[in-house]
């Protein structure tokens, strides 16, 4: 809690950026207490978890406002870093190798060189692999190494490690590394010796790239989060099958919550039950100061859609983007680059020219840091902010863009505002964007905009048919596409959610050619059938 004897460091440093002492009060004021700039209130995240039609949601809420949402479809096939309960099918002696059985299409390849555990690999490149002691029939578990290529089946290792945001967990190989990238030699003993002190002498810890910007404490408790994980791991194997996915670190909810959980994060929300037990299990991992709770959304209806979060999703498909102040921005992205434009639109000021634009470049870099973040901008982006006057201002507006960039994962980097200004930065791409699923080229306006994809509209209309549900129907006619109906009845998934939901309501699809595609009309209760309608419950 900030003293007024502790606003004086803060006030003399907002003095340096205002040009005009008659500003400065009105200036103040408004970074103390305008819901739009946070100095003195630490953003509390909210995370969202919900999974239905083959696909998996999350979202992060940072003060009530979308930060980061992924839309994935549920992996099928196998990813780097799946450990699995295998069984050996045959081994071959003079090649020191194996193919096990890991119930993918081919059988994994196990090689004496994969055998290696890390600490030989790191201590002593030129030692001869030495082939594990197995035999056919031999259940083992194996971790990925490799992903399949054409008619070769998946390279695997027996000696597995779990990687974490600062560590790396080798529960069967006593070593200690530390990062190539981290140079410094006074930080990397250091680092290596907080490794040794927290690690039994059985297992070992590779330090990552990121550890030297994390807490102590943080990097704790991600070693007691790792450790646990390789017990449940270990644990679960013993009552498998053969070709069980013990644990994969491309699941979605793994990711988000290895990333964010440790920060300020006051509750998780799911919108199943399984998915929740899946969190819970998650949870328990981590030692108990650091757990949330987890609240099942159980209302019948679409979670994201009745708590209001869904409008805000779907606005990241739009190149507009509104100011709290009355401005805006629009986004347009290019094949070799993205433009962001800044306006000031209703926003009209109450002191100056200077001090309304300033404002609103102030509130617009806050808002492009968000946007490049949600929409997983990579490449160049260029902004063309509203000219000012004042080269403090200028200065201020690029520090604040810098600043506010930082909370993002991604390696973003700023270059100075040009004589023309306008503000480069460049951030490099985690992940695939979720617009990839939501959206594609609009066919009705030749590809120069974008509409919905079937998938995402047939999830929306999931939560209509929630909503209609849960206020008591039990009867409903769709009325929508021909092609997204088609689309529909080929997609199980998709239609095994919706008949599933509707399990005891009469459902019924009626197919238009002339309907857009994103056009879809319900009904309840009192309607006709007509002769090309489609039962789908």
């Amino acid at each position: 809690m900030y003293t007024p004897v502790s606003y004086i460091p803060i006030i003399s440093n907002l003095l340096i950026k205002v040009n005009k002492p008659c500003d400065f009060n009105a200036f103040f004021i408004d970074k103390l207490f305008s819901n739009s700039y946070n100095y003195f209130v630490m953003a509390k995240k909210s995370l969202y978890f919900d999974s239905f039609c083959g696909y998996v949601i999350s979202v992060i809420l940072e003060n009530g406002k979308v930060t980061e949402f992924n839309f994935e479809k549920k992996a099928k096939t196998c990813a780097v870093g799946d450990i699995y309960k295998g069984r050996v099918e045959s081994v071959l002696p003079g090649m020191q190798a194996a193919f096990v059985n890991c119930g993918l299409e081919k059988n994994c390849f196990l090689s004496a060189e994969d055998a290696l555990p890390d600490s030989v690999r790191f201590e002593s490149p030129d030692k001869e692999p030495v082939f594990p002691d197995v035999k056919e029939g031999d259940e083992i578990l194996v971790q990925v190494v490799k992903l399949p290529v054409g008619k070769k089946g998946a390279k695997v290792t027996t000696h597995l490690s779990i990687v974490g945001n600062y560590l790396i967990y080798l529960p069967d190989s006593p070593f200690v590394g530390v990062s190539r990238k981290i140079d410094d030699e006074e930080l990397r003993n250091n680092l290596a010796y907080l490794a040794k002190r927290i690690k039994t002498e059985d297992e070992g810890l590779v330090v990552r790239t990121a550890a030297p910007y994390a807490k102590r404490n943080s990097i704790k408790e991600e070693y007691a989060y790792l450790k646990n994980l390789h017990k449940e791991i270990m644990e679960g194997s013993s009552k498998a099958e053969v070709g069980t996915l013990l644990y994969t670190d491309d699941a979605l909810p793994v990711r988000v919550m290895r990333d964010v959980l440790s920060k300020d994060v006051d509750k998780i929300v799911v919108g199943n039950a399984e998915l929740k037990a899946r969190i819970d299990g998650l949870m328990n991992l981590y030692p108990a100061e650091t757990r949330k709770p987890v609240i099942l959304h159980d209302t019948g209806r679409d979670m994201l859609d009745e708590l209001g979060i869904s409008e805000q999703i779907l606005a990241i498909a739009s190149p507009r983007v509104d100011l709290d102040n009355g401005g805006y921005l629009i986004i347009e992205k290019t094949e070799a680059l993205t433009v962001i434009d800044v306006n000031t639109g209703k926003f009209t000021g109450d002191y100056n020219l200077e001090q309304t634009v300033y404002h609103t470049n102030i509130l617009a870099a806050r808002e492009i840091a968000r946007q490049v973040r949600l929409r997983n901008v990579g490449g160049i982006v260029v902004v063309d902010f509203i000219d000012m006057n004042s080269e403090a201002h200028n200065t201020a507006l690029v520090e604040e863009l810098e600043r506010s960039l930082k909370t993002d994962k991604a390696k973003c980097a700023v270059s100075p505002m040009s004589k023309f200004g306008l503000v480069e930065f460049t951030r490099k791409r985690i992940g695939s964007t979720p617009l990839n699923l939501m959206i594609k080229p609009c066919k009705y306006c030749r590809e120069a905009g974008y509409t919905k994809t079937e998938e995402y509209i047939l999830i929306g209309l999931r939560a209509k048919l929630l909503n209609l549900i849960a206020d008591g129907a039990k009867r409903i006619r769709l009325d929508m596409n021909a092609d997204v109906l088609s689309k529909l009845m080929r997609l199980p998934e998709i239609k095994e959610e919706i008949q599933k939901k509707a399990f005891g309501v009469e459902l019924y699809a009626v197919p238009h050619r002339t309907y857009h595609e994103e056009q879809i009309n319900l009904r309840a209760d009192e309607f006709d059938i007509p002769h090309d309608a489609v039962k789908i419950n």
